[in-house]
């Protein structure tokens, strides 16, 4: 699957919440993770892997279980079924099956995301965001662009 590279289905996250860049804990990454998977939801689902850098290169998710509370895979999921709950609602967790794999002994992260029956908006403050998946890519759709697809998407 990380052979193949990303997808119109499939993304690479390099990680949850560890910046590789600045070498430390950063939070605010988690909110690239639930971009993309608010894009998959709204579009028809997709995968995304976690500890893969956008060549496809494994990188691990160690360093993000070094900034749980629960160091290890159970506390990453919980994490990841947290933030999904806060960010997208607690009716969305059930849209997302969370999986690990060994890969060059390093554990990643696969989340397959089912798609939604009606349209998931991202929690940012105040504000509530719509993300969709096109082609390999997730972006923000504006207000006008949202609703025209969301009564195409989910009208029929």
């Amino acid at each position: 699957m990380i052979s193949a590279g990303e997808s119109a289905v499939l993304e690479f996250k390099s990680s949850f919440r560890w910046d590789i860049k600045e070498n430390k804990l950063n939070k605010n990454l988690e909110n690239v993770i639930i971009k993309s998977i608010a894009g998959f939801l709204n579009a028809d689902g997709g995968t995304l892997i976690i500890g893969v850098d956008d060549n496809g290169k494994p990188l691990g998710i160690e360093k993000d279980y070094s900034t749980l509370k629960k160091k290890d895979r159970d506390g990453f999921e919980q994490a990841i079924m947290t933030i999904i709950a806060l960010k997208l609602g607690a009716n969305i967790c059930r849209l997302a099956l969370v999986v690990f794999h060994k890969v060059n002994n390093l554990d990643v992260c696969r989340i397959v995301v089912m798609p939604a029956h009606q349209a998931v908006y991202v929690k940012e403050g105040n504000n509530a965001k719509f993300y969709l998946r096109t082609g390999v890519s997730t972006r923000e759709l504006n207000i006008k662009e949202a609703i025209e697809y969301i009564n195409i998407r989910w009208s029929r």
